[in-house]
């Protein structure tokens, strides 16, 4: 009978993981949604105003939060394990940076990157998949 009951308990503590993932997918997929709604609202020149502050072509724009896919934080976990630091590649904003998310944003690798990252071996595998490779391994003197 104990067993029955821990094995019942189990099976309600890994539900409430399910629910819990599931609740902050669902999250996720509203805020999606949330600011997809809000830049199709904006008009042209309200498009080309954020274009200009921030220093990214619009079309990267409507790429990187209107095609409804996540491609926003490869190139953190890259240079997590590079051991590089936003600052190190000129801030947040600066014209490197704006490089290395872009390059990110349109590479065809997306799965192997995942799968390195994974696994730890994005440093010594990146050579082999990575367009920003070369930038990492100098930031990082390699």
């Amino acid at each position: 009978m104990a067993s029955r009951t821990s094995s019942a308990n189990d099976n309600a503590m890994g539900a409430t993981a399910v629910e819990t993932g599931l609740r902050g997918k669902l999250r996720e997929i509203f805020n999606r949604y949330q600011e997809q709604w809000e830049l199709r609202g904006l008009g042209h020149d309200q498009m080309e105003a954020i274009a200009r502050d921030t220093g990214i072509d619009v079309h990267d724009i409507y790429d990187a939060i209107l095609d409804g896919t996540d491609h926003g934080t490869q190139y953190l976990s890259m240079m997590q394990q590079y051991g590089i630091s936003i600052a190190q590649a000129g801030g947040a904003s600066g014209p490197l940076m704006r490089d290395i998310v872009r390059v990110c944003a349109h590479c065809s690798s997306k799965s192997q990157c995942d799968s390195a990252l994974a696994a730890g071996h994005a440093v010594h595998e990146a050579d082999t998949f990575c367009p920003n490779a070369p930038v990492f391994d100098n930031l990082a003197g390699l």
